[in-house]
């Protein structure tokens, strides 16, 4: 099925990942990482470090789902601490939220090694709504993460700093971060340790097992032998045996071009509260990337005039929402992407129950946050150990 529809802004005018080579040999490694996103991308970095580690993408690397995220990096998740009580504990959305934060430190550690190539910076960020009937889930909220030492404050109507309408709102400092994600992903792929090991345009089109190795075959015959395999395919499940229970949207995003003095409270991070939520940042040259309106996946490919009615809408309801650049506001980029929905805001990592497999699926909320964070229990399950996010990452969690 088709993932991404139109040309992802991100990819545009930028230094790309450098030219892998396809497959061309039967070769052997400890650990063969089987998808080329963000999550492989950051699973083979981190995996390289310790193991004979070779990765492969069935395409060009990084030019699927994770060129059309939108990259607002945020702790928080796409739901309340309330809202997911009957999946997660309040200590647990604690944890999750102070590793979030970590993973933003993590991540600007990261870049600060390498050279910042990827746009990354920290910022604020904003949750809010303009209708009333909202008001005390955001009171009820503002109350846990105070309780929990973030720093939060509330907003209303009487302390809106931000140009649009504002009933009730959380703004927490430093709370997030922005990068571009194509080239986030190119700094993990290019400083990985095992360039030799990376190969892209090779699909994987089976596994089996013999004796005490994993056997992927490709398109043409080639096979990588391997003690232990981390499907991180993004929202292809061809390789997966056992249902992920996730649901699969399409979110649709544009970008205007560049608007003379553009510019709001801290140029935060903004997220609204509306069912489907609409999410907006600044970019470097003074471009606002606007996203939302999700539905749900369709079987097949994502139809053209129900993007261009999405788009139109989007657009529609951001100069409605800053009326007051509303002339400035000219869409020069539009596209869509799969996106998944767990019921935890989780994604999917750790040992799948077939032996020798692991998944690393970041779907669920923020998944290049859940990523980075997540990175910790894949390798933890592959040395067969157990941390604190081991259950609630787990594969085997709701079957």
């Amino acid at each position: 099925m088709q993932f991404v529809k139109g040309v992802t802004y991100f990819c545009q005018g930028v230094n790309k990942i450098k030219q892998y080579p396809y497959l061309i040999k039967n070769i052997t490694c400890d650990i063969l990482v089987i998808g080329g996103g963000i999550c492989g991308a950051v699973a083979n970095y981190f995996l390289s470090q310790k193991y004979n580690t070779i990765l492969v993408e069935s395409n060009r690397l990084g030019h699927s789902c994770t060129s059309c995220a939108t990259a607002l990096l945020e702790y928080q998740l796409d739901d309340f601490a309330y809202d997911l009580k009957d999946n997660l504990s309040e200590e647990m959305i604690r944890q999750v939220y102070f590793a979030g934060l970590n993973s933003i430190s993590k991540l600007d550690a990261f870049t600060k090694k390498y050279g910042n190539h990827c746009q990354f910076a920290k910022k604020d960020t904003l949750v809010y709504s303009n209708k009333t009937k909202d008001i005390s889930a955001f009171k009820r909220e503002y109350e846990f993460r105070k309780n929990t030492k973030l720093d939060v404050k509330y907003i209303d109507k009487t302390n809106n700093p931000f140009p649009f309408d504002i009933q009730c709102g959380l703004y927490c400092k430093n709370g997030g971060a922005e990068c571009n994600p194509y080239l986030l992903e190119k700094q993990f792929i290019e400083n990985a340790s095992n360039q030799s090991n990376i190969y892209e345009n090779t699909t994987i089109v089976d596994i089996t097992r013999q004796r005490q190795y994993l056997i992927a075959r490709t398109t043409y015959g080639e096979t990588i032998k391997a003690k232990d395999i981390v499907l991180a395919t993004g929202f292809d499940y061809t390789l997966v045996n056992n249902n992920i229970v996730c649901d699969k949207f399409v979110t649709s995003t544009i970008v205007t071009k560049p608007i003379k003095n553009l510019e709001w409270y801290n140029n935060a991070l903004v997220q609204d509260y509306l069912d489907p939520y609409h999410y907006m940042r600044i970019l470097p040259d003074n471009r606002i990337i606007y996203g939302g309106e999700d539905v749900t996946c369709p079987k097949d490919n994502i139809e053209k005039i129900v993007a261009k009615k999405k788009y139109d809408k989007l657009e529609k309801d951001l100069k409605n929402m800053l009326n007051k650049f509303c002339d400035k506001i000219v869409i020069d980029s539009c596209f869509c992407g799969v996106f998944g929905s767990t019921e935890n805001n989780l994604g999917y990592i750790g040992y799948s129950g077939t032996k020798g497999v692991y998944y690393f699926y970041s779907c669920g909320a923020n998944g290049i946050i859940n990523t980075m964070f997540g990175i910790d229990v894949l390798l933890d399950s592959l040395e067969n150990k157990s941390n604190k996010f081991t259950k609630i990452f787990s594969p085997l969690r709701e079957k």
